[in-house]
């Protein structure tokens, strides 16, 4: 799938600068990672431990205190976001919990599971990475498209690239025809 192609999956018609990318299931890690660079709002779990914790009583605004009232402000923006950035069916699978924090859990669990599935899935992005090579009869641009996705993914779980290494990567992943080219480009 081209990079254009997701980004479309992204940010669908109706969609503006003031509204957050929308989620509808497909492309989880694509979406997640541009909700975080924008640091949009969703909050820390707290505990019993002294930290405040989110309630849901009809309490009158002012009766919280200033720790409490933004950690409620935050919920509530996250919360908002969440609605307005997943589709209905996505937003059912996570209606029950309570507070943004819970909520945006349950989608990374759902689209990327636990800590140990998400080191498997680094894993095999690691490897497919290793093993990239330019397919016969790919074009350059499908080959890029290919090798943007690997990187992507691998930047959601945390995996980052050096372009340098990046580059080297794909000199090396081109066919013995491209060889003449690599190696102009190289001086």
């Amino acid at each position: 799938m081209g990079s254009n192609t997701v980004v479309g999956a992204l940010f669908q018609e109706g969609t503006s600068q003031v509204r957050p990318p929308y989620f509808n299931g497909q492309h989880f890690s694509n979406w997640k990672r541009v909700i975080k660079k924008e640091n949009l709002p969703i909050p820390p779990r707290k505990d019993e431990n002294g930290q405040v914790v989110v309630s849901t009583d009809p309490l009158d605004f002012d009766d919280y205190t200033d720790e409490q009232a933004v950690v409620i402000t935050i919920n509530a923006k996250g919360k908002n976001l969440l609605y307005n950035a997943i589709s209905g069916k996505e937003y059912e699978k996570i209606s029950i919990f309570e507070t943004a924090k819970e909520k945006w859990d349950k989608l990374e669990v759902t689209y990327e599971g636990t800590n140990k599935v998400k080191e498997t899935r680094i894993n095999l992005l690691v490897r497919e990475y290793e093993l990239f090579q330019m397919k016969d009869g790919e074009s350059a641009e499908e080959m890029f498209s290919r090798f943007s996705k690997i990187l992507g993914d691998l930047k959601s779980f945390g995996r980052t690239i050096k372009s340098g290494e990046q580059v080297r990567k794909i000199l090396r992943s081109l066919p013995m025809i491209w060889q003449a080219k690599v190696i102009a480009l190289e001086f």
